[in-house]
């Protein structure tokens, strides 16, 4: 587990994903998880290892939709261009 910070643009780029879309697919379910964790209060969020596994594997495994732009947005700051890997 890692607890990191984020911006408040970092936020935003987790909070573009409509909630409604949860259940659509991984990318989906993935960010709107992490958008509902997010302390609002601190900005601070708390990723699960799943997370810190499945962050990369969504921006790079599966070409580019726009998902790795949004995840390296999101988290490559904190996380690097790689994302942890």
């Amino acid at each position: 587990m890692m607890e990191i910070s984020l911006t408040n643009a970092e936020i935003a780029e987790l909070d573009r994903q409509n909630p409604a879309t949860a259940t659509d697919g991984g990318f989906q379910s993935l960010m709107v998880s992490l958008q509902r964790r997010v302390n609002r209060a601190t900005n601070n969020l708390l990723l699960t290892n799943d997370d810190l596994r499945r962050i990369p594997k969504y921006a790079f495994d599966f070409g580019n939709g726009g998902w790795e732009n949004r995840l390296i947005a999101a988290f490559g700051r904190v996380l690097g261009p790689k994302l942890g890997r």
